[in-house]
């Protein structure tokens, strides 16, 4: 075990040293902790309101543990959700992992210690959504301090379970994918695999719902005390254990409930560490092989004929983006995942394919800024533009050299951002049309829109990224590791728009969809046009060093 707590040492510092990094990066940190500090109150102010009136539903039925049940089954999903994004990176996209094989340290070895970053970012997770419940849910129901012992002792426990199954799955998937012989591609399909894996299994369970058979379930089960919690964690004992522990009518009915669940837990461990043992590093070497591409004479003068500067550029930019699975993954696949993974429960949860009464209460004005907020929103959590010039890396500085001029250079690189969007974009469109089957005047006025504010998206993520480039990585997994730009940026856009919409909305002199449309569409051309000014003055400030 002793070098085992060697690699985990090493690497977490690989991963969290503040050598080469800049003081300004932490006070944009703290920056954008204060502007969070409000919109923590009215998540905790939300969920107290509705755990309260849940509380005081189920507590006469003998119900009450259900909502600790349902906490732990839904961070469990976040949970494992989580897990395939960062098991792939630390486990199979890491470049790092080619410099640790060499020496003498085993497999089970190399993913624990591979495990150390991963669950960081699990515990962040779980500790958002799992602590403010467990603590509102101790003040509402006048829990001993015991209640608060346990739920931090399932807390430890809570992200062990949902690692292991997706390290489990992904190993097992890369061993065999690999064989293939092609690293890139082999990537991209283990990466695309996991999400699609996700949206897959809500397709079968929602295609095996029988509304009739749950409604009787639930009436027999609702008669029990905690039959409604047994009901629903049945299928997934880690939870039902959990609950037990917290909810327990006495206590050596929670201590045994306790012990079974580190008991489960410890199984996982072990099952996890057998399956890196045999699995990881087969499926790690299957990654370094490739094959040769061969050119014939009319392909070679396809690629070579003479096209406009802008235009191979983007095209240049896009081929990085959807050659490197890391970045293919982090631009593209994480920012589809959640528009695919509504419109599918949009659309399995409608008989008719037709649920436009979600938008009613808010057409004409406030719909319009509904979705022009929700667009921002959107578009701005793509990593694109953010991560425009830090892609480039130690290679950055051979644009100096090339007959480029820095405008165009950034000028297509927003657009490559841009052209991300649509994807995004094309989804909400789907969504909006022949699901939601918005008013068509609204989605007409709401589309042009959407475009702008990607524009702006992209060009303020781009401005960002020429601020505090990262250029001294050596894995692509660090272009998006412990940076804030893409929290900024959203911060940004949504605090200084979300103040437009807020006055928007309560101004009765502005009262027509078209008066708000125009007054919307003048803001975001000059929030473009501040945005292009601001690179330009930039590049004047350093132009013979671009940054």
């Amino acid at each position: 075990m002793n070098k085992t707590w060697k690699l985990i040492r090493i690497m977490l510092k690989m991963q969290y040293s503040r050598v080469g990094k800049k003081n300004s990066e932490t006070a944009l940190l703290v920056i954008a902790l204060l502007f969070l500090l409000p919109m923590a109150f009215v998540y905790i102010s939300v969920v107290r309101n509705a755990l309260t009136a849940f509380y005081n539903v189920l507590e006469p039925l003998g119900q009450e543990s259900l909502i600790i049940g349902i906490l732990l089954l839904t961070s469990h999903i976040i949970l494992l959700f989580v897990s395939f994004i960062t098991i792939l990176s630390a486990f199979y996209f890491a470049e790092d992992i080619d410099s640790f094989i060499p020496f003498p340290l085993q497999p089970y070895q190399l993913i624990l210690a591979k495990s150390a970053g991963p669950m960081i970012y699990l515990y962040g997770t779980a500790a958002l959504f799992y602590l403010p419940v467990l603590f509102i849910y101790g003040g509402v129901s006048s829990a001993s301090i015991l209640f608060y012992i346990a739920g931090m002792m399932i807390f430890l426990l809570l992200p062990i379970i949902p690692f292991t199954i997706a390290g489990i799955l992904l190993m097992f998937i890369m061993r065999f994918v690999n064989i293939a012989k092609n690293k890139d591609r082999s990537k991209v399909i283990a990466g695309i695999s996991s999400f699609a894996l996700i949206i897959l299994l809500n397709v079968f369970i929602r295609l095996n719902t029988d509304v009739d058979v749950i409604m009787q379930d639930a009436a027999i089960f609702i008669r029990e005390q905690d039959g409604l919690l047994r009901w629903i964690t049945a299928f997934y004992p880690p939870a039902y254990f959990g609950t037990m522990t917290l909810t327990a009518i006495t206590i050596w009915n929670g201590i045994l409930s306790f012990f079974a669940s580190i008991a489960l837990h410890a199984g996982a461990i072990i099952l996890f560490i057998w399956a890196g043992q045999l699995l990881y590093i087969k499926g790690v070497l299957g990654m370094g092989t490739a094959n040769k591409s061969n050119f014939s004479d009319a392909r070679l003068s396809k690629k070579t004929k003479v096209s406009p500067v802008w235009l191979s550029y983007i095209k240049k930019e896009l081929r990085i983006i959807f050659r490197t699975p890391t970045f293919l993954t982090q631009c593209v696949v994480s920012s589809l995942f959640a528009p695919i993974f509504l419109i599918i429960i949009l659309f399995m949860d409608s008989s008719s394919g037709n649920i436009g009464g979600l938008l009613d209460g808010v057409t004409g004005k406030h719909g319009l800024l509904i979705l022009f907020l929700g667009s921002l929103l959107i578009v701005g959590t793509n990593a694109t533009s953010i991560s425009g010039i830090s892609r480039e890396g130690k290679s950055w500085h051979a644009n100096l050299f090339l007959p480029l001029n820095p405008k165009q250079v950034l000028l297509s690189k927003i657009a490559t951002a841009w052209i991300i969007n649509l994807f995004t974009i094309l989804l909400a469109v789907i969504l909006f049309v022949f699901i939601i089957k918005l008013e068509w005047t609204l989605f007409l006025i709401w589309l042009p829109l959407a475009l702008l504010a990607s524009w702006f998206s992209s060009a303020l993520g781009m401005y960002l990224d020429l601020l505090q480039p990262k250029l001294n990585w050596t894995d692509e997994q660090e272009v998006f590791k412990s940076r804030m730009i893409g929290l900024i940026g959203i911060i940004i856009q949504l605090g200084i728009f979300g103040i437009i919409v807020l006055l928007l909305w309560n101004l009765n002199i502005i009262n027509g969809i078209y008066m708000t449309a125009a007054i919307l569409y003048v803001l975001i051309i000059i929030g473009i046009g501040v945005m292009h000014s601001l690179m330009h003055h930039k590049i004047k400030q350093k132009q013979h060093q671009l940054i």
